[in-house]
């Protein structure tokens, strides 16, 4: 592969190099990550890609802390390896790293983590040397009392000792005989042996071995001979504990140089995986996704933003390799040319780095053999070389070298000599590229080059957008039409004299003004247009928005109109009820009567005004009664009035006129006459409620991802996902919208304020994806 090093300051890659090694652990991943280079073959940069993906699924759910700890060890290896005997620090390193590995090992056993486990294969734990070296290493690498029990023993008889000296001395010196002999009550070491302070006068008074005196020789520091025999002990003792220490020290080293070779090669694993993470953690701050990858230099890159940017980059949609292999971009100066090229070119090194690229997902970028940029200002005064000269230089380079598989990144090609004979030069170069068919990008103010893209197939203008109303640059992206300096414009603006502006427009040759005219007029009108087809989304959108709300209100106010309906007709039921059987006991009490009398009346009469009595029924306004349905069949949807609720037939009508209606998990047997048919709503299988739920339950994702939708778009998609979430059972479910400008997070916040099915939500931890990510809680 050829992509020099000048290639990829230019781009500046060094720079996403370096963000990539602020997210690694350890040393070894950090020079690991500051060495990626761009892979040249499209299988390696698939498994690359995989690789990455694969560690951003590993860390949504733990971070390898376990990677921090791990520091550089060949040093101490190859010492162990060739029989050198380690330091305590240098053991806790190598029991860092072997910890390291076990954790790994755990760490990457996820079944989707194919190609991790494959890197994690190579990988030797040594589950002994790790116990050892923690039973007798401590946590800042000195030996521990009970690494052996011959130490232990040492090391109890040595403080046993110690004891027995700081007693004797403390009795010493609180005795009033002796606190005039000294200069001050305390004790003191002195080649570690306990010592007291004696006054010079009073040294022959304390017999004892002076080892030291002040600087004033005021005190002599005395050790008494009654504690002479204990310290000569503890100095006997401190030699059997160093020679014990030792031999620890030389058992453990033994070990670990056994195992030299495969620790060396866990260790560079270790240090391979803490890059890949480091490119997890990277692609999760910058919101980036997976590029597809071919190698027929195609490029189609969607809301593209320039890493280093940050936030205020403008997004930007490139495509090339398709229909046209050349892109001429032209407009004005800071209008965002040059940042289109770099991005072009850093994103395709990028993602032949194995990294994601901060753009949509799907966006296609190609593996190239060879990447030359030509950008920016090389002139030298010690090589004698102007700013065109410089340029020309690297493109005689560029030309020399370029093929069918290489990417060309040109910026001001023809800039910096007489514009007839540069824009002349720049045409050939370009026609030289085109017939070796390389993919270039070109940015220019050379008006020749707008009309080469014009009469040569594979070749495409562009510009970078200026707002013709405000004359401020927009930064964004245009393919298919070419840009303008509008160096009058932008003159006028400034404050330049109005008259010089106009001497000026004249001194442009007739046939450049008409087209330059033309194009501002077509680039007016195609930026009123947008604006008007934008405001009409705008307006769409909120029509539908209506529509809906208005379809909403009135089915529910039919609904309640319904229930009011069927609410007053059994009131009325019950008044009816309630006549008919306070007339049947006044009946009942009249035929007594009339029993008593000498001339009864007739009885028919009197069963005639009875019927009548029963027969009585409240009648609802004409527009309000519904026929019942009569040829309802299993799988019809139904509105029972009664519980007005909607329903789905099980079986038709019996004899007796009763329907057996599903609703819910309630199986109801009801007349007809109480049944409405409903039209099954758009899209919906008719299933039963239980099917669905099951099916629900089974296939919910814990989490939604709304990254790229619009805020209306993506709130409604949110809303369908709450309501199945909770049907499904789920308590906890987290919203993938990134971080970008905030404002699909601030759309997400606002719905979920005061939401019926929310208890409440928060910003996800880092684990979780940081701010880019919202996690709720249900009821």
């Amino acid at each position: 592969m050829m992509i020099d090093a000048t290639t990829l300051e230019k781009l500046e890659f060094d720079k996403i190099l370096q963000q990539l090694a602020a997210r690694t652990y350890c040393e070894g991943g950090y020079r690991l990550a500051l060495d990626l280079e761009p892979l040249d073959n499209l299988i390696e940069v698939n498994e690359a890609l995989d690789l990455t993906e694969e560690a951003m699924e590993l860390v949504r759910f733990g971070e390898p802390a376990f990677l921090h700890l791990v520091k550089p060890v060949q040093r101490h290896l190859a010492k162990s390896g060739i029989g050198g005997v380690l330091a305590g620090p240098d053991l806790l390193k190598i029991y860092y790293l072997v910890r390291a590995v076990r954790l790994a090992v755990r760490y990457t056993d996820n079944s989707k983590a194919i190609r991790l486990k494959e890197v994690t294969a190579g990988l030797t734990t040594f589950p002994e040397i790790e116990k050892k070296i923690h039973g007798a290493i401590d946590e800042e690498g000195y030996i521990r009392d009970d690494a052996t029990p011959e130490l232990k023993s040492i090391r109890r008889q040595i403080d046993a000792a110690r004891h027995r000296i700081k007693e004797y001395l403390q009795n010493f010196i609180r005795s009033s005989n002796n606190q005039a002999l000294l200069q001050d009550a305390l004790i003191t070491e002195r080649s570690g042996r306990y010592v007291v302070p004696v006054k010079q006068e009073h040294r022959h008074e304390v017999k004892g071995i002076v080892h030291d005196e002040s600087a004033s020789g005021a005190t002599l520091f005395i050790e008494p001979l009654p504690v002479v025999e204990q310290n000569n002990r503890i100095r006997s003792l401190q030699i059997e504990e160093r020679r014990e220490e030792e031999r620890i020290l030389r058992v453990l080293s033994s070990a670990v140089g056994e195992a030299a070779a495969d620790l060396t090669r866990d260790y560079e694993i270790l240090c391979r995986l803490d890059m890949l993470f480091a490119r997890a953690f990277l692609a999760y701050d910058m919101e980036a996704f997976r590029p597809i990858v071919n190698d027929q230099g195609r490029i189609n890159i969607s809301r593209a933003r320039h890493p280093l940017l940050g936030e205020g980059a403008v997004p930007i949609n490139v495509s090339l390799g398709d229909r046209f292999d050349i892109l001429v971009i032209t407009g004005p100066n800071t209008g965002g040319k040059t940042v289109v090229l770099k991005t072009i070119g850093l994103l395709t090194v990028m993602g032949m780095c194995g990294l994601f690229i901060p753009t949509r997902e799907k966006s296609r970028i190609s593996v190239f053999k060879k990447i030359f940029a030509d950008i920016g200002d090389e002139q030298s005064i010690e090589q004698s070389l102007s700013t065109f000269s410089s340029h020309l230089k690297n493109i005689i380079g560029i030309l020399d070298q370029a093929d069918g598989n290489t990417l060309v990144l040109l910026d001001e090609l023809g800039a910096g000599t007489d514009p007839v004979e540069g824009a002349a030069l720049a045409r050939a170069i370009l026609e030289d590229l085109k017939e070796k068919d390389c993919r270039v990008v070109v940015t220019t103010h050379q008006s020749e080059l707008k009309t080469f893209a014009y009469q040569n197939d594979r070749v495409e203008n562009a510009c970078v957008e200026f707002d013709p109303l405000t004359l401020s640059p927009t930064y964004e992206l245009s393919i298919g039409s070419p840009g303008q300096s509008n160096a009058f414009e932008i003159a006028a603006r400034l404050g330049l004299n109005g008259a010089l502006v106009s001497k000026a427009r004249k001194f442009v040759p007739e046939r450049d003004a008409e087209i330059g005219n033309m194009i501002r007029q077509l680039k007016e009108s195609r930026y009123i247009y947008e604006t008007g087809q934008q405001e009409l989304d705008r307006v769409r959108r909120q029509l539908d928005q209506e529509q809906e709300a208005l379809a909403v209100e009135r089915s529910s106010f039919q609904e309640e109109c319904d229930a009011i309906r069927e609410r007053a007709r059994q009131e009325a039921d019950q008044y009816v009820r309630r006549i008919k059987r306070e007339a049947e006991e006044a009946m009942d009490g009249l035929k007594e009567l009339i029993k008593q009398k000498e001339q009864p009346p007739k009885w028919h009469e009197l069963d005639q005004k009875t019927r009548k009595i029963k027969d009585l029924v409240v009648q609802m306004p004409e527009a309000q009664v519904e026929q019942a349905e009569t040829d309802l069949k299993p799988g019809d949807y139904v509105l029972v009035r009664s519980v007005s609720q909607t329903g789905q037939v099980l079986e038709g009508p019996n004899a007796q006129g009763e329907v057996v209606v599903q609703i819910g998990g309630i199986r109801l047997t009801v007349p007809k006459e109480q049944l409405l048919r409903q039209k099954p709503k758009e899209g919906k299988k008719t299933i039963n409620r239980t099917q669905t739920f099951l099916e629900k339950a089974q296939n919910i994702s814990p989490e939604i991802d709304l990254r790229g939708k619009y805020a209306e778009d993506a709130v409604t998609e949110l809303d369908n996902y709450l309501e199945d979430a909770n049907l499904a059972g789920l308590d906890r479910v987290r919203v993938i919208h990134g971080k970008g400008t905030g404002a699909l997070r601030l759309a997400v916040r606002e719905y979920l304020q005061g939401h019926r099915l929310v208890r409440e939500f928060r910003d996800g931890v880092r684990q979780e994806g940081g701010y880019g990510v919202t996690v709720i809680d249900f009821k």
